[in-house]
């Protein structure tokens, strides 16, 4: 049972990277491509965030990287085998992760979803750089189980960006029955998004703590 369940958290971590990985390229290639001259929401979103075209790609080039590489981090195997690249892709995601909450706190000032989004943007990216500053604190004081429950809630609130993905997509594709505009859902998706992914990575380390 306990093999299924680890196959299980590896299938959505290994999903919600792809999640986030789509998404992150989407965005980069709409802000270096020609605008599209249609009306729809995403045209206006790309809009949006090809207005602040350098602050958004030093945001998501970041993240793509980081979610190409934080699996490696969960790989036991690799870990005990080749201790010397576990360390250093440790180290550039670090790094990564730095740039990008730092890019999000900026990015949250002017929000697609307004107060409800910024409130989120600026908790979870605030946490995520505490849990970063923690994970690298444990990690140098030698508390290796520390430093892995740090790293897991770092990378939670990382994906649950990714988890707001199909959330948002759902408000999408519902919109002409409920009405509600992309200013209007965007931040209630945030929190959906970003809350249950954290409480799902904090439930994963009590579980792995316990056994």
């Amino acid at each position: 049972m306990q093999s299924r369940l680890d196959r299980r958290v590896w299938i959505a971590i290994l999903v919600l990277c792809a999640i986030g990985a789509a998404a992150a390229a989407r965005r980069i290639v709409a802000i270096v491509t020609t605008p599209s001259t249609t009306a729809s929401d995403l045209a206006r979103l790309d809009q949006h965030f090809r207005a602040k075209a350098g602050m958004t790609l030093l945001h998501i080039v970041p993240s793509l990287l980081f979610v190409c590489l934080v699996p490696l981090q969960f790989v036991g195997s690799l870990r005990i085998r080749h201790p010397q690249l576990h360390r250093w892709s440790g180290l550039v995601i670090m790094f990564l992760g730095v740039v990008l909450g730092l890019s999000a706190l900026w990015l949250s000032a002017h929000p697609v979803g307004g107060l409800a989004e910024e409130t989120a943007t600026l908790f979870f990216g605030c946490f995520f750089l505490f849990c970063l500053g923690k994970a690298w604190w444990h990690i140098r004081s030698k508390r290796v189980e520390l430093h892995r429950e740090w790293v897991t809630r770092m990378t939670a609130i990382a994906l649950g960006v990714a988890t707001t993905r199909p959330i948002m997509g759902v408000f999408f594709a519902t919109s002409r029955l409920t009405g509600l505009t992309p200013e209007q859902f965007f931040g209630p998706a945030m929190w959906l998004g970003l809350v249950s992914t954290y409480l799902a990575g904090e439930a994963w380390i009590n579980y792995t703590r316990a056994n």
